[in-house]
């Protein structure tokens, strides 16, 4: 055999092994395209009929629950996230988790560019706890500034369920270095959304991807897709014109153009 061709088969075999040990690091049934927004949403937990949402995508999990998100360019990389379940009883013990695997490397434990928010209950009694892989396990950390980080949550109706419940939005900077040594999230990442509903008689624990992923298994979380352009197949209300996406379209091509200008700034 030629070296030149040693050489190729040597490059070939590396990019396989690349290949099988990036699609051993997540779920590979469950996968989501995280769309590009033009405009931020605003972070009020409420989910009203107009654009704010528009670009995104949605996922079912569990018994009742939605989630969707989508990502913001501007002078940082934003990703937002909504996720509403039809809870419409105040129970202390209530939470929402969200598990970041922000290179979706998996791994059989969390790792130390993985990281989890935990937020608690309802109102002003809800408390916020963010942790960080370790190797083995979860240790607690300090959570990230306001400019980092952002949530709200509140209780009422959205486009998709018409009932009074409970909707969190949050807003993480993808690129910051906050929560310490690695970035929140790369260009593309894993995830696991998780929502407990604490009552009695209640749904329990539902969560995307289902069991038997859990929070404390990086392998079994959801792979994100990142996407350049908005939803082509939005469930949107209707109220929302065609003029509205087609828009946010071409936002997203010039967007695109200044990241790929600026994708030293961005983790592959």
């Amino acid at each position: 055999m030629k070296k030149s061709q040693v050489i190729i088969f040597c490059i070939s075999s590396i990019f396989l092994l690349a290949l099988a040990s990036n699609a051993a690091a997540y779920n590979a049934d469950y996968t989501h395209t995280d769309y590009m927004a033009s405009t931020a949403p605003t972070i009020n937990g409420q989910y009203i009929a107009n654009e704010e949402w528009a670009p995104s995508k949605s996922e079912t999990f569990g018994v009742n629950g939605i989630w969707r998100d989508e990502w913001v360019f501007g002078e940082s990389v934003f990703e937002n996230i909504l996720i509403e379940t039809a809870d419409n009883t105040d129970d202390a013990g209530d939470y929402w988790q969200i598990c970041f695997d922000g290179s979706a490397n998996g791994g059989t434990a969390p790792q130390e560019d993985d990281f989890r928010v935990d937020i608690v209950g309802h109102g002003d009694s809800a408390t916020v706890t963010w942790y960080k892989g370790t190797g083995t396990g979860w240790t607690a950390i300090a959570s990230p500034p306001a400019a980092v980080f952002t949530y709200a949550q509140s209780f009422s109706v959205s486009p998709l369920i018409s009932t009074q419940h409970y909707i969190l939005e949050m807003s993480i900077d993808k690129q910051s270095t906050a929560l310490g040594g690695s970035q929140i999230l790369g260009q593309q990442f894993a995830m696991r959304i998780a929502y407990y509903d604490a009552h009695e008689g209640g749904n329990g624990l539902q969560e995307w991807p289902p069991a038997p992923a859990t929070r404390d298994n990086p392998s079994g979380w959801g792979y994100i897709i990142y996407e350049m352009a908005v939803n082509p197949n939005p469930d949107v209300p209707e109220n929302l014109g065609i003029i509205a996406v087609v828009g946010l379209s071409s936002v997203a091509v010039v967007a695109g153009a200044t990241l790929l200008r600026k994708k030293s700034i961005v983790k592959i």
